[in-house]
Formats: structure tokens, C-alpha cells, sequence
């Protein structure tokens, strides 16, 4: 009889779900509680272990991608760091190949001003001696003076000897004068081209008998000269005893150009190689000395 009654319910519920209109939801009946739960697929296990590592993944190949890249932007700086480096090296090198040519030359300079002193002081000592020479010569000179006067002045006979005809009348002598130095030895100025040609412009010249440096001049040319002479003082003792060296100096350096160096009387010109800025230092000694500068434009 129980299992009757279970049967007319279920065949009863069944009834009314098929009666009740559209939009009217019956009631259903709440699961058991006591019905185990359905175990989960494979294929929503395999699902659901792929999908979790995928973040994972990503976010290792972020950081591996940031980590290379922040090692090439080093790399790229270190490399950058020794081109500096290199770079420094270089000009350290250079500093130090001119410091080293700076010195040798001024070694050099050093040995030829002494070397130039030294010469000049062997001329000197040979003025000197010339001129002590001269002293004593003129002394003795004075000194058998009267001695030559006295015996002058002793009278002697008139001898007339026999059968001499008359002598002819002294002619004349006529004094010559003596010359007279020129007022320079440098040759005239070369007269200016027409224009558009070039020429040689004088632009000053200097004289003396010691040592002396000349003003800074400017030279817009190619090519400039020096026209120089120097001069022994007057006598055959003093031949060959005066001394002229000049050099000529760029603005801001200490590197001479030699335009002469000259023992005795004498002259030539020196040309030398512009344009820029110069001063030209002259030593002299025992002479009298002058020179000139040209431009050539």
C-alpha cells in the first residue's frame, strides 16, 4: 500500500507541471543532502592545470626581457666609458709628446745662446787684445817721436856736388779725400708694380751697434725678407771682429727662424715664410749693424 501511495504523488506532481501555464514555475523538490557529490572530469582537471601556469610564464619572460635589457644598456655604457677612456689616453700621449718636444727644444736653444756667448766673449776678448795692441803701438810711436824731432833738428853741412844740373820743380801733390762711409749699405727700395702685380714693400728699417729687439710687425704675404749688413769699425785691427745674429720670432712662440749669423763685414737677405705676426731680435757686437723688412704681396 506504501508503494501505491509514492506512485500516485510522483503521477500527481507530474500532472501539475504539465498544467501550469507559461511563466509559473513550480517548486522543485531541494536536492538530498546525503547524495555524494559528482566527481570533477579529466577534461576539466587537464583544463584547469594548464590555464594556472600560463601568468607564471609571462611574467618570467617579462623579467628575463627588462633583465637583458638593462645588461645591454650596461654593456653599451661600459663600452662607451673605455672609448672616453681611450680618448683620454690619446690626448695624454699628445700632452706628453709636446712637453718632451717643448724641452728638447729648448735644450737646443739653451745649447746655441750659450754656444753664441761664448763666441761672442772669444770675440770680445779678441777686441781687447786688438785694442791693448793699438795702445802700445801708439806709445812706442810717441815715444821714438822726439827722439826722431832732435835729430831733425841737428844741422848738417852744404855739400854742393860738382857739375849737377838743377833739379826740375816738385810737381804738385794733390790730397785726396779720404772716403767717407756711405749713409747705409742696404740697397734701395724696389718701386711698387702696377697694380695687381706683386711687389716688395718695405716696412721699416733698424740700426745700431749692440744688442736690440725690434717692434712687432704684421706680414700679409706669402713670403717677406730680411735685408741685412754688418760692419767692422774702422782700421785693419778691427777686420773681422764684430759679430751680428739675428732671429726672428712668431707672436706667442718661442721657436726663433735664424735670418743670419755673421762675423766680419758683410750683408746678404734671408727670406722666410708668412704671413702672421713677428719681432726679430738682434745680437751685436765690435760693428755697427742694419737691417730692413720686406713684404712680399
Amino acid at each position: 500500500m506504501k508503494r501505491i501511495s509514492i506512485a500516485v504523488l510522483v503521477l500527481a506532481g507530474i500532472a501539475t507541471t504539465q498544467a501550469a501555464p507559461d511563466g509559473v514555475t513550480t517548486p522543485t523538490a531541494p536536492p538530498a543532502t546525503n547524495a555524494p557529490e559528482a566527481p570533477a572530469t579529466n577534461a576539466t582537471t587537464s583544463a584547469t592545470a594548464s590555464a594556472k601556469p600560463v601568468p607564471a610564464m609571462s611574467k618570467s619572460a617579462r623579467t628575463a626581457a627588462q633583465l637583458q635589457t638593462a645588461l645591454d644598456q650596461l654593456t653599451q655604457s661600459n663600452r662607451d666609458l673605455l672609448d672616453l677612456l681611450k680618448q683620454q689616453q690619446t690626448v695624454l700621449e699628445d700632452i706628453q709628446y709636446d712637453r718632451r718636444l717643448e724641452s728638447r727644444q729648448v735644450q737646443s736653444l739653451e745649447e746655441r745662446l750659450a754656444e753664441s756667448q761664448m763666441q761672442n766673449a772669444q770675440l770680445q776678448d779678441k777686441v781687447n787684445n786688438l785694442e791693448a795692441d793699438a795702445v802700445s803701438h801708439n806709445a812706442s810711436r810717441e815715444s821714438s817721436a822726439p827722439n826722431n824731432s832732435a835729430a831733425q833738428n841737428v844741422p848738417q853741412p852744404e855739400t854742393i856736388p860738382a857739375n849737377v844740373p838743377p833739379s826740375a820743380p816738385t810737381p804738385a801733390v794733390t790730397l785726396q779725400p779720404e772716403p767717407t762711409a756711405p749713409e747705409t749699405y742696404l740697397p734701395a727700395p724696389d718701386s711698387e708694380g702696377e697694380p695687381g702685380t706683386k711687389s716688395w714693400h718695405r716696412l721699416f728699417t733698424l740700426k745700431g751697434t749692440d744688442n736690440q729687439p725690434s717692434q712687432m710687425f704684421h706680414v700679409d704675404g706669402q713670403t717677406w725678407r730680411v735685408l741685412w749688413h754688418n760692419q767692422d769699425k774702422d782700421g785693419k785691427m778691427f777686420q773681422g771682429t764684430s759679430a751680428l745674429f739675428i732671429h726672428a720670432f712668431p707672436k706667442d712662440d718661442t721657436i726663433p727662424q735664424e735670418v743670419c749669423a755673421k762675423v766680419g763685414t758683410g750683408g746678404d737677405s734671408t727670406e722666410l715664410q708668412g704671413p702672421g705676426n713677428y719681432y726679430l731680435k738682434v745680437e751685436a757686437s765690435g760693428g755697427s749693424w742694419e737691417l730692413a723688412v720686406e713684404d712680399f704681396r
